[in-house]
């Protein structure tokens, strides 16, 4: 898994990394030697790959990704790409036993830094939408500090439903990472509390810039 790992963030930093990353701030509070639950915004697919490189840059690897099954089974690269660092479920469908799921991936936090998009879904990149309760589970089974994590840019890139956009984005994207938060911060929140914790977390982190065009200034009168 090891070996595996660094050939793809060698390979992540080549092809994406290098021509589209402008800047990363906050990567040097990582300790490579801790385990680390991050939870980010999501635009694109491209956002696991992005990760994956400055996971690569930091040492914080291997890292385990909890993804959406038919999401990465479309085609054989994003097969073997997920089979390499996902952790995959079915969130499509009703599942009694999706509780036990996430609380396994969560006690993988012990071999593995952990990497969630608890939004569930790819939003614009500038927003942080409601965080699913998901993560409440993995957050109390892993008993890992939580990073925040703001990618900027990205839908300049790719989204959801629009085309890839391989020349606009060029040395566009910024990655954030906010400061570590310490288990015991944490574990005593209720559900709700939790989730909405990790949504502000997130958006904590979010640069001036990017709030602004979230919430513009109103024309004067």
């Amino acid at each position: 898994m090891m070996i595996a790992q660094f050939l793809l963030g060698v390979g992540a930093t080549l092809f994406l990394a290098l021509p589209y990353l402008r800047r990363v701030h906050g990567l040097d509070r990582l300790q490579p030697k801790r385990r680390y639950l991050f939870v980010a915004n999501h635009i694109s697919l491209l956002d696991t790959i992005m990760l994956g490189a400055l996971a690569w840059r930091s040492g914080c690897y291997p890292i385990l990704v909890l993804g959406d099954r038919s999401v990465w089974h479309v085609s054989w690269f994003h097969k073997f790409l997920s089979s390499r660092i996902g952790f995959l479920v079915e969130r499509g469908r009703l599942n009694p036993g999706r509780i036990r799921e996430l609380q396994a991936f969560g006690r993988v936090g012990s071999e593995f830094h952990l990497l969630v998009f608890p939004e569930g879904t790819r939003g614009d990149g500038v927003n942080v939408a409601a965080c699913q309760p998901g993560i409440f589970y993995i957050a109390r089974e892993a008993r890992l500090p939580i990073v925040p994590v703001f990618i900027e840019n990205m839908q300049l890139i790719s989204t959801k439903s629009g085309p890839v956009h391989p020349i606009g984005g060029l040395r566009k994207v910024e990655v954030h990472y906010g400061e570590p938060i310490e288990p015991e911060r944490y574990l005593e929140m209720p559900r709700e509390e939790f989730v909405e914790f990790v949504r502000q977390s997130i958006t904590r982190v979010r640069p001036a810039q990017s709030a602004s065009r979230s919430n513009p200034s109103p024309p004067p009168a």
